[in-house]
């Protein structure tokens, strides 16, 4: 007989949150601490402190109070994914050890991968929208420039005051950073703390990941640096649940992921044009 403790529902949401959270991605390079009870519709407000002046003072003089209640952002959970599977023969899947674990974990790579293009598609809109800078030109990435390119965007970040100390994230595309290999500060396989993160290396302040998500438009890929905070991000397993086709025994699972993401600090984002002649445009721009 069947042992059918792996089809619990709970057992699923359980494994695919807990695989979502390792997965070294786009929407976990993302402020992820949002991520408490969320449903579709929900909207979290994100307060941006104002700036705090220093002035002169003089004595028995009125000193000026500045109002730092900033500014808000609002990071709305409008995205819906589910996934639907259907075990006809139970007791054939568990004589291979590990299959169902296994068909869970890809599972939440294939939800990751999908939250990730809704994240490209989020910085790009920023960028289309003036709200993120980038290089005026898009640039053939060829060995010593994709080094101009980074200190050029870190000039900038510096610039809008991101600290210099600040560990930055660098999505770049398979040919970026294959020019950009060479020039690399430190190669993960030397440090285990950039291996956990998932980066392959790093650059000056900057962990270099590859991504295959990065938005394409009109024969430009935008690779992207950021901080930590620029994109919030969250996410939930709403929905898991099992039932019993009407026709038949076989088992079907259906779950719902519920998610969001907005540039709350688009100050701390650099995209770096990359000229991508051939490529096709990015199909999921439209859904930011």
């Amino acid at each position: 007989m069947a042992n059918l403790s792996v089809f619990k529902p709970e057992l699923w949401s359980k494994t695919i949150l807990k695989e979502l959270n390792v997965i070294t991605s786009m929407r976990k390079h993302s402020d992820y601490s949002f991520a408490d009870e969320i449903k579709y519709g929900t909207k979290l407000h994100i307060t941006k402190l104002g700036d705090t002046q220093i002035r002169a003072y003089s004595q028995g003089t009125d000193i000026t109070f500045d109002n730092v209640d900033g500014s808000e952002v609002e990071l709305v959970i409008n995205q819906q994914r589910y996934f639907g599977k259907e075990y006809d023969n139970i007791d054939k899947i568990q004589s291979v050890p590990g299959a169902v674990e296994a068909d869970m974990k890809e599972t939440a790579k294939k939800l990751a991968l999908d939250a990730d293009e809704f994240v490209s598609a989020t910085i790009y809109k920023a960028v289309a929208d003036g709200k993120v800078s980038s290089n005026e030109t898009a640039v053939e990435p060829k060995g010593k420039n994709t080094v101009e390119l980074i200190e050029m965007a870190l000039v900038k970040l510096y610039e809008n005051n991101v600290s210099v100390n600040s560990s930055l994230y660098g999505e770049f595309s398979p040919k970026f950073y294959s020019e950009l290999r060479q020039y690399l500060t430190e190669l993960s396989t030397r440090n285990p703390e950039l291996i956990k993160k998932g980066a392959i290396g790093r650059y000056n302040n900057v962990d270099v990941f590859i991504e295959n998500r990065l938005p394409v438009k009109e024969s430009v890929r935008y690779n992207i640096i950021r901080t930590g905070k620029a994109v919030a991000y969250a996410e939930q397993i709403d929905k898991v649940s099992c039932v019993e086709k009407e026709e038949g025994f076989a088992q079907r699972f259906k779950g719902l992921m519920v998610y969001g993401a907005v540039v709350a600090r688009p100050e701390e984002i650099f995209a770096i044009k990359e000229k991508a002649i051939g490529v096709a445009d990015s199909t999921f721009l439209d859904r930011a």
